[in-house]
């Protein structure tokens, strides 16, 4: 090869060189204040369509965290509904049952299975009104056969009770469902409960 053929190689080789350098020098950094430019400018609605193709638009806000607080609450409300431990009484299924037969005109006695839940262990019973319902669907409560303040206490172990009440006037024979409402103070903040329904026979 003599040095007229080489002199054209090397010019071409210098010009890629000079053209790369021109790149990364100067269009590349030119390119690149273009497009943080471009982003600047857009930047609230490119970082707001990324969230929402994402699924996570506002994830840490103060809502978002609120709304997480509330689910956890709410299943945490279900798991304690479901086992029970909402509530300041518990009771095993069945074993609550009305002593019979019981004719009009006279006082109902109900033998009470039952025992405090966790809840309830700081609790003390302050009322309680029994509910009455005959054919007619219509709830009517009875009383106490002795007014004035409650003092049997449950404790945490199940329990056998007597409770005698008189039922409302005017109850229609045949088959009744029957309820205790409970008022319970607990730690000063009042906490209503309830029994579990028991059936009887009321005799005309």
């Amino acid at each position: 090869m003599i040095l007229k053929d080489f002199l054209p190689r090397v010019r071409t080789g210098a010009g890629l060189v000079r053209d790369f350098l021109y790149l990364v020098g100067v269009v590349t950094p030119m390119m690149l204040v273009f497009l943080y430019g471009l982003y600047a400018y857009n930047r609230e609605w490119i970082v707001g369509t990324v969230k929402a193709e994402l699924g996570i638009d506002g994830l840490a806000t103060e809502g978002a965290v609120t709304r997480l607080a509330e689910t956890v609450e709410g299943l945490a409300e279900d798991v304690r509904r479901a086992t029970g431990e909402d509530r300041v009484i518990r009771q095993p299924q069945g074993l609550s049952y009305v002593e019979e037969p019981v004719s009009i005109g006279e006082n109902v006695v109900l033998w009470l299975t039952v025992a405090r839940t966790r809840l309830g262990k700081d609790c003390r019973l302050t009322d309680w009104t029994p509910l009455f319902t005959d054919s007619r669907n219509v709830p009517l409560a009875g009383t106490r056969p002795h007014p004035g303040s409650v003092r049997r206490q449950i404790g945490d172990d199940f329990e056998k009770l007597r409770v005698e009440m008189v039922p409302p006037p005017g109850l229609e024979p045949g088959r009744i469902e029957l309820y205790l409402v409970l008022d319970y103070d607990c730690g000063g903040k009042r906490v209503p409960d309830r029994t579990d329904v028991v059936t009887y026979q009321l005799v005309g």
